[in-house]
């Protein structure tokens, strides 16, 4: 019969394909390689840039609460100054970390006082200081810092009096000040501040008009300035 003649040449073809199949070599997957070519490989990350080490600011300073004690040494009157205000510009050096030290130098003006009596006293005068600066910042956040500072210096009071035909001489003596505030870096350079603290100032005069010009003030500090 013609159907199982047609079966058996359908197995025999089977098994000679089968026999076909396994005689051949299997082909392996070529392995994806896992080495990056030399040239890949990522390069060190540079080193960041060293510390900035030193600083220039400016400074506004609002001299609030002032008071000038004008006299014979001794024999001092303390009036109280009407409003004052000041500039300042310090240059400082970090020393080791947080430590810095520089100087500060910075004029008051309007140095103006009256007595009770409606006198002027003293008026619109100038006061320079010329002051070191020893400053400690102490890290709180990434981008803030807190700060304390000490001044001490010199200062010299100019007045316009007019003694005897002559212009007074200048107040001169030791100033000491301090403060303590908050830094605020707004770049990698750049950096605002704001501080609040103390000045009292020891300064006489001597010539023919002998007198005290010693100022105190309650000082305020908003600046900025620049780190390199």
């Amino acid at each position: 019969m013609r159907i199982p003649s047609v079966i058996v040449g359908l197995m025999l073809f089977a098994l000679v394909s089968t026999a076909h199949a396994q005689g051949e070599a299997p082909v392996a997957p070529m392995a994806q390689s896992t080495a990056e070519p030399a040239g890949a490989a990522f390069a060190p990350t540079a080193a960041s840039a060293s510390a900035r080490s030193a600083q220039v600011a400016v400074t506004f300073l609002p001299m609030l609460l002032g008071r000038v004690a004008i006299g014979p040494s001794g024999d001092d009157t303390t009036y109280n100054l009407v409003a004052a205000y000041g500039l300042g510009l310090s240059f400082g050096y970090r020393v080791m970390d947080g430590l810095s030290v520089g100087v500060a130098p910075q004029v008051i003006f309007h140095l103006s006082a009256k007595d009770y009596t409606g006198y002027s006293v003293i008026d619109s005068q100038r006061e320079y200081d010329l002051m070191a600066r020893i400053a400690y910042a102490y890290t709180l956040a990434p981008k803030l810092a807190v700060y304390a500072d000490v001044l001490p210096g010199y200062a010299i009071v100019t007045y316009d009096d007019v003694v005897q035909g002559d212009q007074a001489p200048g107040a001169k003596g030791i100033v000491l000040g301090g403060d303590v505030g908050v830094v605020l870096d707004i770049t990698d350079g750049l950096f605002a501040n704001v501080g609040i603290g103390y000045q009292l100032g020891f300064q006489t005069s001597s010539g023919i008009s002998d007198r005290d010009v010693k100022t105190r003030f309650l000082r305020v500090g908003l600046g900025g300035g620049v780190k390199f």
